[in-house]
């Protein structure tokens, strides 16, 4: 099982929370970007993170990949794909690196899809939600042979059950 989360803006703490929650049980953290904390902040030891739009501190990459439990995990922020009009310049991307999951943030809203076998999540918010979930939320993605148990979980790490899938 591995945690995704998103768009931070400066809360150092909900980080904090999801990461000592997760840190001996996932195989993997990310955080698709907009945290707006230094790169350098111990807080990211052990965590996959991206550069958002709203991130000025060049030592996080644009783009990065890990592989996860037999999986191609590919991240990045997604304004420089235009994901909030929709995920087919991201898409070009994760077919072309040969993504297993492309996980993305920017948007503030959950999505999860599958697209040409490629899981598509963004987690939400963790602290500025957007659209028709108000909550402030983050995703873990359990893989189950040829699909993918997602499940969205508010900040006191509840599933939120209207936002429980399997891909």
């Amino acid at each position: 099982m591995f945690v995704i989360m998103s768009d931070s803006h400066y809360d150092r703490q909900v980080v904090m929370a999801i990461k000592e929650k997760y840190q001996n049980t996932a195989t993997a953290i990310f955080h698709c970007g907009d945290s707006e904390l230094d790169s350098s902040d111990p807080i990211w030891s052990g965590l996959t993170v991206v550069r958002g739009n709203c991130d000025d501190d060049p030592g996080y990459p644009e783009v990065d990949s890990k592989r996860v439990e037999g999986k191609k995990v590919l991240i990045t922020h997604g304004h420089l794909y235009n994901v909030g009009f929709g995920l087919d310049q991201y898409s070009y991307l994760a077919e072309e690196m040969g993504a297993d999951i492309a996980l993305f943030g920017h948007i503030h809203q959950p999505v999860a899809q599958r697209i040409n076998g490629i899981l598509y999540l963004n987690p939400g918010s963790v602290a500025q939600p957007r659209g028709h979930y108000q909550i402030k939320m983050y995703a873990t993605i359990e893989v189950s042979q040829d699909k993918y148990i997602v499940s969205y979980r508010d900040l006191n790490h509840r599933p939120i059950k209207e936002l429980q899938f399997v891909l």
